[in-house]
């Protein structure tokens, strides 16, 4: 499997070099040229390698290149996010390519959010971070968009917010689980940035995360029922469904569907409440919550 590998490895950059001409990559053109595309040796300057060494690894050697070399060939070559991906795919180092930040999706993907009402349904980073969810979803708990923006991480508020840790009938072993989930997360997207700022700052707000994070474990499987105690319409039963965007496979959209037909019930008549405007809670629903 290593040969397979290695020789699939050497075949794309230099498939991907023929594509190129010295202009694409701020080369003088001009003048008869041997090959077509860029020679190896262009590459290999540009990405700040040794031509012996690229030859090598153009020809399907063992040569076990770092991260950091392939990221070098893949900006040398002007690999788009897809192949960058797959070129590291290639080279060992699967999932450590992601953007920076991602991007609110299209008016599609927003209109499925939609259309899924009155489902709960979500597009959410591997840190929990929600890049669009339709209204069922922003009002399952409480209003989601009345928090401020900097703490509109999932994560942070099942941690730290009194509406949505008193939203979970079953508080801390959702924090377990998502805990679970951001380690497998981080493993898959490390390199992200987002990381960091995110981590630090739960350890610093939350005593249950320093400590849950502490016991390492990592789950990717998340579709037990969960119990949620919405302020606007009573308990719900909800099972997830997680689904990934072709788009970008590390993005996921979560779909919360009842587990039970009371909830079923209640999602229809909070959806009913959204419609016309009219989404504060019963004071008995508060009552209720100032009590779990």
């Amino acid at each position: 499997m290593a040969n397979v590998r290695s020789r699939e490895l050497g075949a794309y950059p230099r498939a991907r070099r023929d594509r190129l001409s010295p202009e694409d990559v701020g080369l003088p053109g001009g003048g008869r040229r041997r090959v077509r595309g860029l020679r190896r040796e262009e590459v290999a300057v540009l990405a700040n390698v040794g031509c012996t060494w690229y030859t090598w690894l153009e020809q399907g050697r063992d040569v076990q290149p770092s991260l950091e070399v392939l990221l070098g060939i893949a900006d040398a070559l002007r690999l788009s996010r897809g192949e960058r991906r797959h070129l590291l795919l290639l080279g060992g180092h699967p999932g450590a390519e992601q953007a920076p930040a991602y991007e609110r999706v299209d008016g599609l993907v927003q209109g499925l959010l939609d259309q899924l009402a009155p489902y709960p349904a979500v597009v959410m980073t591997p840190w929990f971070e929600s890049v669009a969810h339709n209204a069922p979803f922003r009002f399952m708990i409480d209003d989601l968009e009345s928090v401020p923006e900097a703490d509109r991480n999932c994560a942070y508020l099942n941690f730290t917010h009194p509406d949505w840790i008193a939203g979970h009938a079953d508080h801390e072993e959702e924090c377990a689980a998502i805990v679970a989930a951001l380690r497998a997360g981080q493993g898959e997207s490390v390199t992200d940035p987002a990381w960091k700022p995110l981590l630090a700052r739960l350890r610093a707000d939350s005593p249950l995360f320093a400590r849950l994070w502490g016991q390492a474990d990592v789950v990717t499987d998340s579709r037990k029922a969960k119990r949620i105690l919405s302020l606007h319409v009573g308990m719900l039963a909800l099972r997830p469904i997680t689904m990934l965007l072709q788009e970008s496979p590390q993005t996921r959209v979560v779909v919360y569907q009842p587990d039970d037909h009371i909830t079923g019930e209640r999602l229809e008549e909070l959806t009913r409440r959204i419609t016309a405007g009219h989404v504060d809670g019963p004071a008995k629903v508060r009552h209720l919550r100032s009590l779990s």
